[in-house]
């Protein structure tokens, strides 16, 4: 990272591209407070210019206010990433002079300029592929969800096997409490006789349910479908049968995700004629990426980016997202690994839903031990890296504590509960600062 996230407030983090904003730089403790103002140099770099011989000229609008804050006032232009560099100057009397140790020393902060359509989004890291000990998980549906809000979630959804209800519990013991995590309804659906895995994210009734309850109306309702498809489709009930399924979740206002295509077991869990004439058809929402696969898995991940770079290079994109597949958040490992980082207009989940369905989101690989990799269209993967190097670290510490207390409530403390109450609209506060 470029600069110390944790030593001072830079606001806004991002700002409207081709007009001139004020980004104020203030020290939070004092062992990092600023030098007198004949000590900095201050220049505005855009990353997209190149470097330059000599670089930019240091800025003149800028001022140090009487409460040490540095504020800067600059021309963003485009869309980009601007570095902003402090260069602290020797003093004249380095024996005398309190900031002799500090001399010559350069301080980089970011800030990201954006066009009209991603400034009035905001972003939400969520995960909406993940089970409970309600199927086989291993933990309880509600603790699972005070986890990821630990892990610096925005927003999930339980998918258990087969099963919807366990994310209407999870969303039932947090309703009354205050905490920053949106709880959706979720499942991982299984259609009779079909074996591609379909996640179910946000859709108002199950769809496992209503293919069990009424399997003579979905098996009817599949063999129409079936019919439609061309000469070219092999395995035309397992087609059938997803789109069957991804019509379903979308009319509950749901995100229907088509889940790991090149899963291996001793042979890939579908064919490649089904992968094939599924992401010819492009009946659903928006592909699992990555995710759901341990260390010695790697190829699967692998695969399904590949494939991915094929189908947008033959002119067939499609939204696409990380999602952990976690059956445990104390395992150790699945956990926080893949996620989707979401620009939305708000945590709402029609919003959510427009925002990954129009492309406005980008897959994430953060494997432990290993370098987080984004995946995406270039443009929302530039600038999803500069909010995972300069937006989430401070976003991950205030969650990390409402996550700790949820936690500690769960098991009964009422001063748990105080505090969350103390605690309630500051990761929301945060993410505001950044944008004004």
């Amino acid at each position: 990272m470029y600069e110390y996230w944790n030593y001072y407030d830079v606001t806004p983090r991002m700002v409207p591209a081709d007009r001139e904003s004020t980004v104020t730089i203030r020290p939070r403790f004092t062992h990092v407070k600023f030098p007198p103002a004949d000590r900095i140099k201050v220049r505005v770099i855009p990353l997209d210019d190149g470097v330059r011989e000599g670089g930019p000229e240091p800025l003149r609008g800028w001022e140090l206010d009487a409460d040490g804050a540095l504020r800067i006032r600059a021309n963003f232009t485009g869309e980009q990433e601007y570095n902003l560099t402090l260069e602290l100057t020797e003093p004249g009397n380095r024996e005398a002079d309190e900031w002799a140790l500090r001399a010559r020393e350069t301080l980089r902060f970011n800030v990201y300029s954006l066009r009209a359509d991603l400034y009035e989004r905001r972003p939400f890291k969520g995960d909406f592929h993940m089970h409970s000990w309600c199927s086989d998980g291993r933990e309880a549906p509600e603790y699972v969800a005070a986890r990821n809000r630990e892990e610096g979630f925005d927003f999930i959804a339980v998918t258990d096997h087969h099963r919807y209800a366990p994310s209407l519990q999870a969303i039932r013991v947090w309703s009354e409490l205050p905490t920053g995590l949106k709880l959706f309804p979720g499942e991982e659906v299984h259609s009779p006789d079909n074996p591609v895995h379909i996640i179910n994210f946000g859709g108002s009734f199950s769809v496992n349910e209503l293919a069990r309850c009424g399997e003579e109306r979905y098996r009817r309702e599949v063999a129409a479908i079936a019919e439609t498809l061309g000469p070219e489709v092999r395995d035309r009930f397992a087609v059938a049968a997803s789109e069957w399924v991804f019509d379903r979740i979308r009319e509950g206002g749901g995100l229907a995700v088509f889940c790991h295509p090149y899963w291996q077991t001793e042979a890939y869990v579908i064919n490649e004629g089904i992968t094939t004439a599924i992401l010819n058809r492009r009946k659903f929402d928006a592909l699992e990426l990555i995710g759901g696969f341990y260390k010695h898995q790697w190829r699967s991940n692998n695969f399904q980016i590949a494939r991915y770079g094929e189908e947008r290079a033959g002119g067939n994109a499609f939204p696409v997202v990380g999602l952990s597949d976690s059956h445990g958040t104390d395992t150790g490992a699945l956990f926080g690994w893949y996620y989707t980082v979401v620009l939305a207009k708000s945590d709402r989940l029609e919003d959510l839903v427009e925002a990954v369905r129009n492309g406005f989101c980008c897959a994430v690989e953060h494997v432990e031990g290993g370098i987080p990799r984004v995946f995406g269209e270039f443009r929302m993967v530039k600038y999803i890296s500069f909010l995972l190097e300069s937006y989430f670290p401070r976003h991950k510490a205030l969650c990390r504590t409402e996550g700790v207390l949820m936690s500690e409530a769960l098991a009964g403390s009422n001063r748990a509960v105080e505090a969350l109450k103390m605690l309630a609209g500051s990761v929301a506060a945060y993410r505001e600062s950044c944008f004004r």
